[in-house]
């Protein structure tokens, strides 16, 4: 995936509705502002400002994307050779690295791109694909944003964008990994690149 395109879908992630009513789209449409309204908040704008304004990104991201059902079904099969233990390790430890990394770009690479909300679908009662195109640079790009129902809030748990999806592409790279390391050296190698995206900022 083109990392000028994640920079854009990342103002997906923010804070959830509390009502128990709304569709999918009303929820996705609602983060959407609240993402926005954070990158262009005035008092982050100034220096010194971003480290806070990316945690406040983070903890809404942490909010309403499901980072375990991400971090399942990115393992897919390897998931099983995980402890209890090391799987909460592990989704603990891909989220924070995403955040940082994608979210630290996203400050740096928003030009007020724009979400244009077209569809949604219902799989069942608990899934959603939410289909919306992103603005930008004057192209909209296709993104399908999938979403899961738990305990009465919709959660993002995949973006598909340009027909690629983030689980199958860390998918494809974590498995390339196990072949061998074993989920310990695994997670030492995230945490690892937390610490490069530490020094880069």
């Amino acid at each position: 995936m083109k990392k000028s395109l994640l920079h854009c879908l990342l103002i997906l992630f923010a804070i959830p509705s509390l009502a128990h009513s709304e569709e999918p789209t009303d929820v996705l449409e609602k983060t959407v502002t609240l993402g926005i309204g954070i990158l262009k908040n005035p008092q982050y704008q100034v220096a010194g400002k971003k480290e806070e304004q990316r945690e406040l990104l983070c903890d809404t991201a942490g909010r309403v994307f499901d980072f375990r059902e991400f971090s399942r079904r990115v393992l897919a099969s390897k998931w099983q050779s995980f402890t209890a233990e090391q799987r909460d390790e592990f989704v603990d430890v891909f989220a924070e690295f995403l955040c940082k990394y994608y979210i630290t770009r996203l400050q740096e690479g928003y030009k007020d791109e724009k979400v244009i909300y077209l569809s949604q679908h219902l799989v069942g009662s608990r899934i959603a694909l939410v289909r919306v195109n992103v603005l930008w640079k004057g192209v909209e790009v296709p993104v399908e944003v999938r979403m899961l129902k738990r305990n009465f809030t919709w959660k993002v748990y995949d973006l598909v964008i340009l027909g690629i999806s983030g689980v199958m592409n860390y998918r494809a790279q974590f498995h390339a990994l196990f072949r061998n390391e074993t989920p310990s050296e695994v997670i030492g190698r995230i945490r690892q690149r937390i610490k490069e995206e530490e020094r880069r900022g």
